[in-house]
């Protein structure tokens, strides 16, 4: 009996041991010194294809030409390795298929990515477009305050943990760009996706998308993206099930976090902060809204907001619809600290919201 129970743990052991050092067993790229960006370029992805792993070295500094394009099924681990873009960092593979078709399970893990000029990239760092089961985490990543650190396009079931997402550079007055970006599908959204496709721009949302432990901050820090172009064509269509948790998100010119055209979310344990205190929905710290009309399944959605600390300029936080026959189904609003420097009235507001559960939230002006 002795003997069985020492082979069995003897085996879990194993099994642990090798789960836990997958990606030490991952092929390791070494960097070249090649400043222009090539070989590292090319030695990254030639092993991502070979193997469908790669490892870069944690203290060591890789250049890179363009963005590494990673495909289905493909892990890149770099912690502790800094990776300077002459363009910008990663991507997924050129998308062919819409319906979350063109890449799967991918993972990156680790590093410092920044643009070789100081005012960084007013473009995209990372990227990925019509694709599901994507993780990238223990990322440090900036942008200048025009671009975007993280932008997702079109996609579902994917997890932002534990990453830094800042800009470089300085903040225009006008600019209300966000850092991590979950965006529709068009041709003005999109463009670079829109020029390897029509059928690729019409309209897809994201779907179960998390940002979770991570501190962003920009002209706006986070924003689940809608837009009005084409005379409204896409006004009617909503992302679904956005979970942004235990994150700090400071937006400067615009809000903090901005969920525009979502039906059913989570925004738990959060500070959300703007520094914006002017006379303007861009000036509260949280804003949910709706410019479209509300799709079947919205009267069973929840907005879920629950222990954040909101602070805003105008508001700490506004949910209002802009398309005043549509309304949002529940509101559970509990147990939050609001701020506003408009004072103690605007620390929140809330209209067009069928059924509201406001419990033991706080009130503040914000001095």
């Amino acid at each position: 009996m002795k003997l069985r129970w020492s082979i069995a743990a003897f085996v879990c052991l194993l099994l642990l041991t090798f789960a836990g050092t997958q990606n030490i067993l991952a092929a390791v790229v070494e960097p070249t010194g090649d400043r222009e960006g090539k070989q590292d370029h090319r030695l990254i992805m030639d092993t991502l294809a070979s193997d469908g792993e790669v490892r870069l070295k944690s203290g060591k500094t890789y250049y890179i030409k363009k963005p590494l394009q990673i495909d289905s099924n493909q892990k890149l681990y770099a912690k502790g390795a800094k990776i300077i873009c002459l363009e910008s960092a990663f991507r997924s593979k050129v998308p062919t298929k819409d319906n979350y078709r063109s890449v799967k399970n991918i993972t990156v893990d680790g590093g410092t990515w920044t643009h070789i000029q100081k005012e960084g990239t007013s473009g995209t760092m990372i990227q990925f477009a019509h694709g599901q089961n994507i993780t990238v985490k223990n990322v440090k990543v900036s942008a200048n305050y025009k671009g975007h650190g993280i932008e997702l396009i079109a996609v579902k079931d994917v997890v932002i943990d534990h990453c830094t997402v800042t800009p470089l550079g300085s903040c225009p007055a006008d600019c209300h760009e966000e850092q991590i970006q979950i965006d529709i599908a068009t041709p003005a959204t999109a463009p670079a996706v829109a020029s390897h496709g029509a059928h690729l721009v019409k309209g897809q949302v994201c779907e179960n998308v998390t940002v979770k432990n991570c501190t962003v901050s920009g002209a706006r820090g986070i924003c689940a993206n809608f837009t009005l172009t084409e005379n409204g064509k896409y006004r009617n269509r909503f992302h679904k099930n956005i979970v942004i948790k235990n994150n700090l998100i400071q937006g400067k010119t615009g809000e903090a976090l901005a969920l525009f055209n979502v039906m059913g979310a989570v925004v738990e344990g959060n500070q959300i902060i703007t520094t914006n205190n002017k006379n303007e929905s861009y000036a509260a710290g949280l804003h949910i809204a709706m410019f479209g009309k509300a799709p079947a399944g919205m009267d069973s959605a929840v907005l879920r907001v629950k222990k954040n600390v909101i602070k805003g300029g105008s508001y700490g936080m506004l949910v209002f619809s802009n398309e005043p026959s549509s309304q949002f189904g529940k509101l559970d609003l509990q147990n939050n600290k609001c701020y506003a420097k408009a004072g103690r009235d605007k620390a929140y507001e809330i209209h067009y919201v069928k059924k509201v559960r406001d419990s033991n939230n706080k009130k503040y002006a914000w001095s």
